[in-house]
């Protein structure tokens, strides 16, 4: 078991999923649920402000991850657990339908804020999509395999043919021609 927990350790998160997917492998899920609660937990700390409640969505999350890993083609694990987790926690925190109308005005307002939010990162998402395309292409193919994809350095190595020292360099440089694009089409 001790061997079989280890192997888990070191697959990336795509890998998982497509274990589970395949096989049911609740290990592989297991390993998600290591991985990411503490992120899922600081998440609804932050938006329901207890910590029981917190500790109760983490439990519930990891019940939806089990229902929708099957339903949905998952590329991102990082980014849909936390999407999906606030969802959970705007849902948790408007609570049952009996509010009074203090509290409803008061997740009206959560909920815009949060619709706000989103609509600003998306229309950052676009702007670093097309920054993308500016990029030299060997720099946006190790951008978007390390930061998009979640692939180690080793697999990029493994798939690009390029050196570790070589792929660190190209993210490094992609991410500062990304960032120097992006602030010069916000002039």
């Amino acid at each position: 078991m001790f061997n079989r927990t280890k192997k888990y350790n070191r697959l990336p998160d795509r890998e998982l999923i497509g274990l589970f997917k395949s096989e049911n492998d609740m290990n592989a899920v297991g390993e998600l649920f290591k991985r990411y609660s503490h992120l899922v937990a600081s998440i609804a700390i932050g938006i329901l402000k207890n910590e029981q409640s917190a500790k109760d969505v983490v439990q519930d999350i990891f019940e939806v991850v089990v229902q929708d890993l099957k339903k949905y083609d998952v590329q991102n694990f990082n980014a849909w657990i936390y999407s999906v987790t606030k969802f959970h926690c705007f849902k948790v925190k408007k609570g049952p339908s009996v509010l009074n109308s203090d509290q409803e005005i008061e997740s009206k307002d959560d909920f815009e804020d949060v619709l706000e939010n989103e609509l600003l990162l998306q229309k950052r998402v676009r702007s670093l999509q097309n920054s993308l395309s500016e990029i030299k292409p060997v720099q946006r193919k190790c951008v978007e395999l390390f930061y998009f994809k979640g692939w180690s350095y080793k697999e990029i190595a493994e798939k690009t043919g390029y050196d570790l020292k070589e792929i660190k360099s190209h993210i490094q440089n992609g991410k500062r021609n990304l960032k120097l694009l992006l602030d010069n089409s916000g002039k």
